[in-house]
């Protein structure tokens, strides 16, 4: 038994000797047949993997890219608004009120009233855009002052800012602690009728040295803060008393003077900001119809047409402006109401009654221009058809569209 034992472990050790040689001799012909590069890694220490050389790399679903989130303001009904008109204003309780003299205390209450009413100040250039925009669920509301500029209507203080003595000044003040009702007043000047007060003493203002450089900067600051100078004419002519080459000279020697002080305050450069607007002194037309077209035809000297005519005395019959998306609106014929009792009244009593307007969001594709017309259409397209936004007119930023009888048409 032990001699067994001992051969069968000879041959148990003879047989893992063959196997081993058996082995050796297909990892030497394997490595023969693959090219000299592989060699060298087979034969190396390093662990031979199964997996592939190279892993093909996931390609990820590129993600759809959001779409641009743009609101409009839009109304349902075509905007109302009163256009009122102010002359002067007296900080000093003794003065006696007369039809373009009010005391500074009753145009605070007034303005009060009409922030309370729910309207807020929109300027004369966007309402002439259709850029009629206040806070949702606000209703405009127009501010014009005729026989500007009176120290009274607007003056600065020492420090540059605007004096609370002052009209418009006071109207600034209150605009920063309720800016929801904003700050945007019509300056309609003469410039050839007076003398800008300068030197302000215990309850008045007085002329003094240098009163044309402080009124220049006056005029600059107004600018600066959606104060717009307008045309009232040189000396507030009776128009129906003028012939039709002395309305376009009091036209147009208005219009130099303002540039002159603009020059004068070294602030040329807000020229380009003024428009070619005109207040009718004491509301009156020309007498005949050629006055009329003399008017119509001024030119200013930048050579920008006549865009629009104020009126007066539409107090004695309280009535809404037109918004210029009213077929029947007339650019030549814009009606403006005195503050006397009735117009406030007026003014407060039809708040409820005005249309207001509302905000709704616009889906955009992505990277598309938000001044692309037809982009902007069919995104109003879309907001209609899902019922997310209703028919009305669109003011998104500087463009306009009106969504009616089944069409979305840019506002001309």
């Amino acid at each position: 038994m032990k001699k067994i034992s001992v051969l069968f472990t000879i041959l148990v050790i003879l047989l893992v000797l063959v196997g081993c040689t058996l082995v050796k001799t297909q990892v030497t012909e394997t490595a023969e047949s693959i090219p000299d590069e592989r060699v060298e890694t087979i034969t190396t220490n390093e662990t031979v993997s199964d997996e592939p050389d190279h892993i093909p790399t996931a390609i990820a679903a590129t993600p759809t890219a959001e779409p641009q989130i743009i609101e409009a303001v839009v109304w349902q009904e075509n905007p109302q608004i009163p256009v009122l008109n102010f002359h002067r204003f007296t900080p000093r309780l003794i003065d006696q009120e007369t039809g373009t003299l009010m005391q500074l205390t009753k145009f605070k209450t007034i303005i009060q009233g009409f922030y309370d009413a729910g309207y807020s100040l929109i300027s004369v250039r966007d309402y002439l855009d259709g850029r009629i925009v206040v806070p949702e669920g606000r209703k405009p509301l127009i501010l014009s002052i005729d026989d500007a500029y009176f120290a009274n209507q607007l003056a600065l203080n020492e420090d540059g800012t605007p004096s609370d003595n002052s009209g418009v000044g006071w109207l600034y003040g209150f605009s920063q602690k309720n800016p929801d009702f904003g700050f945007q007043v019509a300056m309609f000047a003469n410039f050839g009728d007076k003398y800008y007060g300068n030197v302000w003493r215990e309850d008045w203002w007085y002329l003094g040295e240098g009163w044309e450089d402080d009124f220049a900067r006056t005029i600059v600051w107004g600018i600066e803060h959606n104060v717009m100078p307008y045309n009232h004419l040189w000396r507030h002519p009776d128009l129906e008393q003028l012939a039709d080459k002395d309305i376009l000279m009091q036209a147009q020697k208005n219009d130099e003077y303002l540039r002159g002080y603009l020059q004068r305050a070294g602030r040329g450069d807000l020229i380009a900001q003024l428009d070619n607007l005109i207040a009718l002194p004491y509301g009156k037309w020309p007498r005949y119809e050629s006055g009329v077209t003399a008017l119509l035809s001024y030119i200013d000297p930048e050579g920008k047409a006549l865009e629009a005519v104020f009126e007066a005395g539409y107090e004695y019959k309280p009535v809404m402006a037109r918004s210029p998306f009213d077929e029947e609106f007339d650019a030549f014929h814009i009606p403006r109401m005195a503050l006397v009792d009735q117009v406030v009244g007026f003014v407060l009593e039809n708040a409820e009654s005005l249309p207001t307007n509302l905000r709704c969001q616009l889906e955009v594709p992505a990277g598309v221009d938000l001044q692309d017309e037809g982009a902007l259409i069919s995104a109003i397209e879309l907001a209609l058809a899902k019922g997310e936004c209703p028919k009305g007119i669109f003011i998104v930023d500087e463009l306009i569209f009106v969504a009616r009888d089944g069409a979305v048409l840019p506002w001309k």
